[in-house]
């Protein structure tokens, strides 16, 4: 990918991340936002904030999407006002939007729906009516539960329909409001676990090795591989998984068992990625430190999350210096309790140790939920002030 100067002398945004990607120093510290939910939606639209009409008469205009959890008018919000007349002047330059992966299907085993992975998810709608769509459990909890889900082999291929808007989304918020969406689909060991559960996992990995491989290959080869191929198809130019590994202290599994049944179809992501010549952002939580260095083999461009109670940034600074650091901004308490002058300064910190020779791309380290926006707008205009080379 050839990165050239826009003609006001700044980079575009895509511009910025790719070079930050290439392992190169952009013109500014770039930032990122996954998105949020509907929780931070609410509080956001009552804050001195909020969308206007007329923020809302160009989005509408333009056919920006107001859906969480990528919210991707909101963070138009953000602009400077020579894009959004409006905007807050504390810019982003990378999201998300995740495709496939949620249609339902029944199977006789239970009387609810399960997603294409296996799982339950469910919506609650609290007393102030605000809803949220949760993750509820697994639902493929015996061997005859897996056999009757491989049985839906049909129904569970990826609808290229839904494929079909994601170039003009891009396009839109690129050449609109100078924002790169970083698109995927989910990693193989949500997908996996989502359906079987943990225990599951952990239990076949020791003494069904053969079983858990039969369905981790079924789930590759009926919907991973043909819907990567299709997302690949509209060329986007940064593909972003999703794919959890970490709990707080160490990894959600064995490492050599995330080794044996996950890492041979995480590298198969990331081929499909590079060989469309876009780059690959994995978004992994918790303490994943073993494998960065298999990160490293597989030729990631970029991680995401690393919430930095859980992770050494300054060590993965140093030590693997090929992989952007994405993130790091901690969601769970400092972005949530800190002032805006805290989280100004901690900022500034972050920029200074792990920005200034590139490689580093700050933004929260997951999606945006019960956070005061005052915050999250602190966090974006110091990025803005301080990550200036």
């Amino acid at each position: 990918m050839v990165v050239k100067l826009a003609i006001t002398g700044k980079m575009s945004a895509l511009e910025r991340i790719s070079t930050v990607l290439e392992g190169k120093i952009p013109d500014r510290v770039p930032s990122f936002c996954l998105g949020g939910d509907f929780d931070f939606i609410h509080r956001f639209m009552n804050s001195p904030y909020a969308l206007t009409e007329v923020d809302k008469n160009q989005l509408d205009k333009d056919r920006v999407s107001y859906s969480p959890p990528f919210i991707h008018a909101i963070l138009a919000k953000f602009s400077p006002i020579n894009i959004l007349p409006g905007g807050l002047d504390a810019k982003i330059d990378l999201c998300w939007k995740t495709v496939g992966g949620f249609q339902l299907i029944k199977v006789d085993f239970t009387d609810n729906f399960i997603t294409q992975s296996g799982g339950l998810f469910k919506i609650v709608v609290r007393d102030e009516g605000i809803p949220h769509y949760w993750y509820a459990g697994p639902a493929l909890l015996k061997k005859e539960h897996l056999e009757a889900y491989w049985c839906k082999e049909n129904e569970l291929k990826p609808n290229s329909n839904s494929f079909h808007s994601l170039r003009k989304t891009r396009k839109t918020m690129l050449n609109k409001y100078d924002i790169v969406v970083s698109m995927g689909i989910p990693g193989p060991f949500e997908n996996c676990v989502f359906g079987i559960g943990h225990a599951n996992f952990a239990l076949y990995a020791r003494n069904r090795p053969s079983l858990l491989q039969q369905h981790i290959d079924f789930q590759w080869e009926t919907f991973e591989e043909p819907a990567l191929k299709m997302l690949m198809k509209t060329k986007p130019d940064i593909v972003m998984c999703g794919d959890d590994y970490g709990y707080n202290r160490g990894l959600q599994m064995h490492v050599k068992h995330w080794r044996k049944f996950i890492k041979p179809i995480l590298a198969n992501y990331v081929k499909i990625a590079h060989d469309e010549d876009a780059k690959f952002i994995l978004h992994s939580c918790g303490d994943i430190h073993e494998i960065f260095p298999d990160f490293i083999e597989i030729g990631i461009d970029g991680v995401e999350s690393l919430k930095p109670k859980n992770n050494d940034l300054k060590m993965y600074r140093e030590k693997y210096p090929e992989i952007a650091l994405v993130g790091t901004i901690d969601d769970s308490e400092l972005l949530i309790n800190e002032s805006p002058e805290f989280i100004r300064n901690s900022v500034k910190e972050s920029i200074n140790t792990l920005g200034k020779k590139g490689g580093y791309i700050p933004g929260p380290t997951n999606f945006l939920l019960d956070h005061p926006p005052e915050n999250i707008v602190a966090l974006y205009k110091a990025i803005q002030e301080f990550g200036k080379y």
